[in-house]
């Protein structure tokens, strides 16, 4: 149990054990009688504390104040920051608040300074998997796609695939990211941070904003609607170096989802350049959590078959006879060499 004198000091002690702990996120859940609350670390939730109903409202009041939030509109949906939390220098709080029937749930992401440098030979991926995401980014145009649940590390990877490109000398002027919210500053890129309460300054608009800029890679925080995969795969046919994510569960998915969108089925299969399923899971030699990824790069037959406009169950028959591009056999072989948890070797 924290420190629970005053709502100010228990919240101060979870932000700063939070960080000590390493953990990605905060969660704190209001119910009838109590607000429980959690961490998320290394890519998993556990529970740290409960406390009373009436104090745990007062501390997310707390945190509201913290985050520069409207402590009296408790029935609609906020973001903001928390900074210059007293012990950590370093580190900032996004804080995402939004109304239940037990009163306001509040989501942390941790953003820790210190680990923001990370490359991706940093990052723990197989050797192979690393190598064909290098190849991936020596490609000028077309688009990149990260698929995977929430945690999985995508937008940790995107940051370090950022730092490669810079790393292999690309202009940072030339590169402009997407956000909402930016998570990680990156010296000498563009980086655009919007805001969901702003409904006219948006991934659309500013995306449109980006394209007329003089840019090569334009990162995309992630394709939600039609209208951004419209431009998104406009941009990867003109020239354009595109790096983004999507909510689609796997690669075959990724291609299904978007198809279904009713864009050109050749725009489609000309616009990808790869696929990248992710996941983290516990790697027992060290003790911690490792992105696993399977990447998917097409070639010149799967594009003839995506230009036929294939169906979900056509696009998972075909990707068996492509080696790697399977999750669920990455994850089961590795976990058969006793590299990863049994438990993280199934994906549903």
């Amino acid at each position: 149990m924290m420190n629970k004198n005053t709502p100010s000091e228990y919240v101060d002690a979870i932000l700063i054990d939070a960080a000590q702990k390493n953990a990605s996120d905060i969660y704190w859940l209001p119910a009838k009688d109590f607000v429980e609350i959690r961490y998320r670390v290394n890519g998993v939730q556990q529970n740290t504390d409960r406390i009373e109903r009436e104090f745990g409202d007062q501390c997310i009041s707390r945190i509201k104040v913290l985050a520069g939030l409207l402590t009296y509109r408790s029935r609609i949906a906020q973001d903001g920051a928390v900074r210059n939390v007293e012990g950590l220098k370093n580190v900032e709080f996004r804080a995402a608040v939004m109304p239940t029937v037990h009163g306001e749930r509040i989501s942390i992401r941790v953003l820790d300074g210190n680990k923001r440098t990370l490359m991706l030979n940093d990052l723990g991926f197989q050797v192979k998997v690393l190598s064909e995401i290098k190849r991936l980014l020596t490609k000028s145009s077309g688009m990149i796609i990260l698929t995977g649940p929430t945690g999985c590390g995508k937008t940790t990877s995107i940051y370090a695939m950022i730092r490669e490109l810079l790393k292999e000398r690309q202009d940072p002027a030339s590169i402009i990211s997407i956000e909402d919210p930016v998570e990680c500053e990156i010296e000498g890129i563009s980086q655009v941070n919007l805001n969901r309460s702003n409904e006219e300054w948006n991934y659309t608009a500013a995306l449109k904003a980006a394209l007329r800029q003089d840019i090569k890679t334009l990162v995309i925080g992630e394709m939600r609607d039609r209208e951004v995969m419209k431009i998104a795969l406009d941009a990867a046919l003109t020239g354009h170096r595109i790096i983004t994510t999507f909510h689609a569960g796997d690669i075959a998915s990724v291609y299904g989802r978007i198809l279904h969108q009713d864009f050109e089925p050749f725009m489609v299969a000309a616009a990808i350049n790869g696929v990248i399923s992710q996941r983290l899971v516990m790697n027992y030699a060290e003790d911690n959590r490792i992105p696993v990824a399977a990447i998917f790069e097409p070639d010149d037959s799967w594009r003839d078959f995506i230009t036929d406009n294939p169906g979900l169950v056509g696009i998972r028959e075909k990707l068996r006879t492509y080696p790697g591009s399977n999750l669920k056999s990455i994850l089961k072989d590795l976990a058969s060499q006793n590299i990863i948890s049994i438990k993280d070797s199934v994906i549903d």
